[in-house]
């Protein structure tokens, strides 16, 4: 369901503000290309904040089992599923090798945005008020996030990355406006129920806003 709207020239970006509801859809569209046909190539997932390989790892998504080929790499036993787990030393030389091997794969996952901030907070830097400036990180994100993206949209594949959403003083919620200008597909997700997930598409190219329950998803990973 969700692999058919992907787009595949700009950001698919899913919003949420709960960590879990991530977790079961972003289980549920691995799933969806790993069961169809169609996509045949494997899928890389820049896992930044370490929480889906945490439950796979535990056995927690059975259909989803993974080993460890490397220190910062885990494999799924079947071979269609990459995971980078990266660290603030070695993120741009993943990039690099998610580029090379960029033909190989149906799907790119970033997650999360919010992750990224927290891998290099240390190179925030204070301003003469205390405040924090965070341009120098916006930039090397515009970096790592536009040069995936020039190749995913070469290779016709899309790009999915995840975003927390942040809010501010009175319930104003606030997202990254890098995502905002360049996301083609922005949706949301949210737990309905223990087992069902709601999603609300915000912005399509050809879809109006929609929103649409997965039924039975969690209780279908094994």
């Amino acid at each position: 369901m969700i692999s058919e709207i992907l787009d595949n020239s700009g950001f698919n970006t899913l919003i949420y503000d709960d960590p879990y509801a991530k977790i079961c859809l972003i289980t549920s569209i691995i799933l969806e290309f790993q069961n169809n046909t169609e996509y045949q190539k494997k899928i890389a997932y820049i896992d930044l904040d370490a929480a889906f390989t945490s439950y796979a790892k535990a056995g927690l998504i059975p259909s989803i089992e993974i080993e460890k080929i490397d220190d910062d790499i885990y494999q799924s036993q079947s071979g269609g599923l990459k995971i980078y787990l990266p660290s603030k030393d070695i993120l741009d030389f993943i990039v690099v090798d998610l580029i090379k091997s960029m033909e190989e794969y149906s799907l790119i996952i970033f997650d999360s945005i919010n992750s990224f901030y927290n891998l290099f907070y240390d190179k925030i830097v204070p301003s003469s008020n205390n405040s924090l400036k965070i341009g120098s990180l916006n930039q090397l994100l515009y970096f790592f996030l536009m040069l995936i993206l020039k190749h995913t949209s070469y290779f016709n594949i899309p790009f999915l990355v995840t975003s927390m959403i942040r809010y501010k003083r009175k319930g104003v919620v606030t997202s990254n406006r890098l995502l905002n200008k360049k996301s083609s597909l922005n949706f949301y997700v949210k737990m309905k129920n223990i087992n069902d997930l709601s999603v609300t598409i915000l912005r399509h190219p050809k879809i109006n806003q929609k929103n649409f329950i997965i039924k039975n998803k969690i209780s279908s990973w094994s």
